[in-house]
């Protein structure tokens, strides 16, 4: 596409982009998620066919929601690995130490949410998961990170899944 081509798309698209990165904190977060957003378009807008039968919004909305997870994967892990070498290096603060808080990247009242599920489970079911899903981590460096075999760790996440399972087929008995 040629530039003027694409600022009449983003003309187009721009309030979209903006309601579905809406849920992450204003400031630098939202801008960085805005800007995550666009260049998922630019990059995969191409690859779009109206034949395959989703609306050209509904196709944006899941490269973006993909681009999103990843983007908030790699930076949960960089700042995971940033706080462990900072603790392990000097105490003070270290130049570049990002100000913006895990709760800054969610949803709204989404740690509620996660806690809420995790009070299913035991200290380390919660544990596996929260490292596996909700940081990013793979089943084997959650396995290697807390020192358990990897199969352990693999039953670990099956019985946690379970729970939860269970857990809200009761919830939505109950309603």
């Amino acid at each position: 596409m040629e530039e003027k081509d694409w600022a009449l798309f983003f003309q187009e698209y721009e309030s979209l982009l903006e309601r579905w990165i809406s849920r992450y904190s204003a400031g630098v977060v939202r801008e960085e998620a805005k800007q995550v957003a666009r260049i998922a378009c630019w990059q995969k807008l191409g690859l779009y066919n109206p034949e395959r039968g989703a609306s050209l919004s509904s196709y944006l909305f899941m490269v973006v929601r993909g681009a999103l997870l990843n983007w908030y994967a790699q930076e949960r892990r960089w700042y995971d690995r940033h706080r462990l070498l900072t603790a392990q290096g000097d105490e003070e603060e270290q130049e570049g130490t990002p100000e913006w808080e895990d709760a800054d990247l969610l949803p709204p009242d989404a740690s509620l949410v996660w806690e809420a599920w995790m009070a299913y489970l035991s200290e380390m079911e919660a544990l596996c998961l929260t490292l596996h899903i909700r940081d990013g981590y793979s089943l084997r460096a959650v396995a290697r990170r807390l020192n358990v075999p990897y199969e352990r760790m693999k039953k670990c996440k099956q019985r946690a899944l379970g729970k939860l399972r269970r857990a809200l087929l009761q919830e939505w008995e109950q309603k």
